[in-house]
This record gives structure tokens, sequence and C-alpha cells, in this order.
């Protein structure tokens, strides 16, 4: 029990009393008979009012959540007291990976035998999965004098997944790059795929190495082959949750980037009729899903990845892509998300990548280094500043060179970003649709 603020101003209004007292030469017993009376006010407070034990609460439950987004916590109460009370809840928020948003409705008035809803908003600030636990309430006296505390056990586990409330444009994007709206009719783009689809006859304007020469020497005039963009191919993404991964940038790990592009991605992916799979590893293989496509599918990359958390060892290049070539026989893109911060990493996934390519068409996707930047841009004078600028243009240089080294062997190599993480891999992948 705690007690209210009437209760200090009407205990408060005693000190004129005992001014009074004093004044006149009264005797302390008046001012001992109203603190006297003040107390059996609280006393009688507490025990008409009504406790924890009269209140029915429910907890609606809630098993997904938006990483960095407003999600509303709500509660349903009810009460068996003949009166209308004023409680207020205050519910336990694990850990320290939450904050409390701006809208909240957690102390209201409820009329009896009616039910009221109580609500808040919480923002996570970390994927994973979380349990709430218990549930405080404070019950106000019928006098205003006193507040009750009680307790209830509410446990709920809740997932809270990456934040994929803009996939819809990028799937527009992608109908829009794959496709010509021309009235109520719709015309593929189509470019130099593997899958051949039909015979036409030549316009001008059409690539010579189409020719059918065979079907032109049967018809008497000239016939092309007409290909289309192949389907059902097989689009791996690794997604590295190693060392050069944790870091923050502009507010958020690379890993929560990355992690949000491989979901955009593969959904894109199936979208345009290919197969998408996923590996997650930093030292060691976390999980494998083979490719495929479909609303199942898509649920067991969103479960590989909402808990993906990322590691301070360094990752194990050569074995996830050995692990890949092991798994994968049929050729096919494998987009590898991930980041170097010493030339000794980037020269291991470079050697790597030249071994995938073998049998897949590798592409990297990195995030430009933010603090690389800033170090870069600093104009202080002083020494030590002179001397961090030097070491990051060097290095800035040695990663382009490394970048530049990787392209020119076949190896696409993207660094884009952190915001256009997702787009540029998007981009990338809708780029080799039309160009087969």
């Amino acid at each position: 029990m705690s007690i209210t603020r009437r209760f200090i101003i009407l205990a408060a209004l005693g000190l004129p009393l005992l001014a009074l007292s004093q004044a006149f030469n009264l005797h302390m017993a008046v001012f001992a008979a109203y603190n006297a009376f003040c107390f059996g006010l609280l006393a009688v407070d507490f025990f008409i009012s009504p406790s924890g034990r009269s209140v029915e609460i429910k907890r609606d439950s809630v098993e997904k959540m938006r990483f960095r987004a407003e999600n509303r916590v709500c509660f349903s109460l009810r009460h068996r007291f003949s009166r209308p009370i004023s409680i207020t809840l205050k519910d336990e928020i694990p850990d320290w990976h939450f904050t409390l948003g701006e809208k909240r409705r957690m102390t209201i008035l409820v009329p009896p035998g009616e039910e009221a809803l109580f609500f808040y908003t919480v923002i996570p600030s970390k994927r994973g999965r979380f349990s709430f636990e218990n549930v405080h309430g404070f019950i106000e006296g019928v006098l205003g004098l006193c507040r009750k505390y009680f307790i209830k056990p509410l446990p709920m586990d809740c997932k809270v997944y990456p934040d994929l409330r803009d996939l819809s444009k990028y799937r527009l994007a992608a109908q829009k790059r794959m496709q010509i709206s021309q009235g109520d009719r719709s015309i593929k783009l189509r470019g130099a795929g593997e899958e051949f689809e039909s015979l036409r006859d030549y316009v001008d304007g059409d690539d010579y190495r189409k020719m059918n020469w065979m079907a032109t020497a049967r018809q008497g005039k000239l016939i092309i082959n007409q290909y289309q963009a192949e389907r059902n191919q097989p689009v791996f993404i690794l997604v590295d949750c190693g060392r050069p991964m944790s870091y923050t940038v502009k507010g958020w790990k690379k890993l929560d980037y990355a992690i949000n592009a491989a979901l955009i991605l593969s959904d894109i992916v199936n979208q345009q009729g290919d197969n998408s799979a996923l590996m997650v590893f930093d030292a060691n293989i976390k999980s494998v899903i083979m490719p495929g496509k479909g609303e199942g599918h898509r649920d067991l990359l969103m479960e590989a990845l909402y808990d993906a958390q990322g590691s301070k060892m360094a990752s194990d290049y050569e074995g996830a892509f050995m692990e890949l070539l092991s798994r994968q026989k049929r050729r096919g893109l494998a987009f590898l998300f991930t980041d170097f911060e010493t030339m000794e990493e980037a020269r291991e996934v470079a050697l790597g990548l030249a071994t995938l390519k073998k049998r897949h068409t590798p592409i990297i996707v990195l995030m430009e280094n933010e603090s690389l930047d800033k170090m870069i841009s600093n104009s202080s004078k002083r020494e030590d500043d002179l001397y961090e600028k030097s070491a990051a243009i060097e290095f800035r240089s040695e990663r382009q060179q490394i970048i530049r080294s990787m392209n020119a062997k076949g190896i696409a190599c993207i660094q884009t970003e952190a915001e256009n993480f997702a787009l540029a891999a998007v981009n990338r992948y809708l780029s080799s649709k039309i160009r087969g």
C-alpha cells in the first residue's frame, strides 16, 4: 500500500492546528487528535477499498512483434467491486531491449461489471525471442487516500521479427522492372536467358546470335530463337554473422541490414519464379535452408533469420562455401552479405569466392564504411587525427583495390550505403534476370 497526494494534503492541514495550539497555549492533544483522524480515514479507505483479488486481467497474446517499430500490447480488465475504481497497470518489459512508445492508456476509471481496455506501445531494439512476465497494478482507494498494490502473473512469449512493412514497394519495383504495362496486356522483358521459349520471325534489330539457321532453311525466311529468363533458378543467400557484421552503422547493426536485405531479396526471387535458399554462418554453419518457394518456405527463412545474432568470432568463409558446393550441385546465383575490416579478411573472402565461382555465380554485397569516411573527412590538424586519417585513406585504397580485383575476376562486388543494402541486392538480381 502507498499513500496518495490527497492524504498528504489532508495531513498537511494539521500544521496550522499545531501553530494555533501553540499560539493560544492549547494542548497538543488537538494536533494529535487531528492526526489520529487522518490516519483513521486512511485505515477506513484501506479496508473498504477493493484488493487485487477482485480484479481479473487478461493479456492479449502477441506472438510476433516488429523490430524497431511500435507494437501494441493490450490487456482487458474486469472487477467485482460495486463502485467504479481507478486502476493503473504497469507491465514488466523484458531486458533492456525495449523502450516505451508514446501511445499508452494504462490508468483508467473502470465501471463495475464492464470490461476496460488497457494498452501501451513498445519498440524492440533487438530481434529474437523474449518473455513478458508479471503485470503490476495499483488500485486507488474509494476515498482517494491510499493505493493498493498487486501483482498478476501473466506470462507471454513473443518473437521480434524484422520489420518488412516496406516489402510491397520492392515487389512493385520488381514488377515494373520485369514487365511493361500496355493497357490490359503485359509484355515481358525478354533477355538472353538460358531457357528456350519459342521461334518467331526475324525483325530489324534482333540479335543475329539468336538466329535458328535450321528453321530458316526449312521455312525460307529468317527465324530466330526466342528465350525467356530462366525460371526455378536456385539463388543462395549467404548471411555472414561474424565479427565484421557486428558493428553499428547509423544506429543499426550491419547484421540487421543484411537480414532485412536477405528476406526482401528472397521474396523478390520467389516472385520472379526462382527458388531462394539461405545459409547463416560465422565460424560455424548456423542454419541452411535449401532452395524453395511458397508461404511455407518464406516462414522457414523468417524463423532462421529472426533470432540470428552477431558474433565476435572470425567467419569461416571457406567452410561456408564448401558446404554450399556440397549441397547445391545445380549452377545458380550466390549472394554473400558480408563486410571486411582488414585486408586479411578481404583476401580470405576473395580466395573462397574464386573456388565458389567454379560452379556458381557469386555476388558479394558490401556496406560502405561510415567510420572510415568520417576519419578521412576529418580536418583536424592534431597528430593523432592525422595519423588516423592517413591510415583510413590507405585502408580505403586497399579496399577499393580488392573490389576492383574481384570484379576483374568475374566476381561481382557491390558496395553501397547501409540504407540501400536491400535495394542494391534486388537491383543486381533483377539485372541478372534481364541480362540472362
